[in-house]
């Protein structure tokens, strides 16, 4: 599965033990990252090293839509990681926002507000947790596990629909998964058969 590891640099040299440990994890579990850019961020800040920013974001856009899914780590304050993680999000992309349970550096900024199926929170506070972590995430996300489908509604159910996925602030998708895991859970036929 393709990866897109994002992050604040904001304090590189200080979490940058902890952001190449996930990357290590990531790619010990037998995935890829779409976009391997930890050490060149590193060096570029002990250099100062000048970046070309409309190519860095023109990668970073890239790798995000090239990926499957994206961890972020998210213990250090970061609006470019926030904004990273919106577009994945956007993009359908399931993510893992990680984050210590440090008060001194938590950025609930990063997901207040944000209410998605595609979002899972995950608070640590060892870095031995990690990779039990990712790899629960990465499995229970692998690619094909999804099936697509065309749905005909009525104009009615529709406006339902998209008026529900406002008031909601959820996906026509997220809230039509919802009403069928609610169905799952309520069916006692369906609970009791071999699927």
């Amino acid at each position: 599965m393709k990866v897109v590891f994002i992050t604040s640099t904001s304090k590189l040299p200080e979490y940058f033990p902890i952001y190449k440990q996930i990357c290590e994890i990531i790619v010990s579990l037998g995935h890829e990252l779409t976009r391997d850019w930890i050490d060149e961020a590193l060096q570029n800040q002990e250099t100062k090293n000048k970046v070309d920013f409309d190519k860095l974001y023109a990668d970073i856009i890239t790798s995000i839509i090239n990926a499957d899914v994206a961890i972020v780590e998210g213990t250090v304050k970061g609006l470019t990681a926030g904004h990273q993680m919106t577009i994945a999000l956007q993009k359908g992309k399931p993510v893992l926002h990680l984050h210590q349970s440090t008060n001194r550096d938590m950025f609930s900024l990063t997901t207040n507000g944000v209410i998605s199926e595609l979002l899972n929170d995950e608070v640590y506070t060892n870095t031995n947790e990690l990779p039990e972590i990712i790899e629960k995430f990465l499995e229970e996300n692998k690619t094909g596990k999804k099936t697509r489908f065309n749905l005909v509604l009525s104009s009615q159910e529709d406006r339902y629909i998209e008026w529900s996925a406002f008031i909601h602030k959820k996906s026509k998708t997220e809230l039509i998964r919802g009403l069928i895991r609610k169905e799952m859970k309520a069916d006692d036929r369906y609970k009791n058969a071999d699927v």
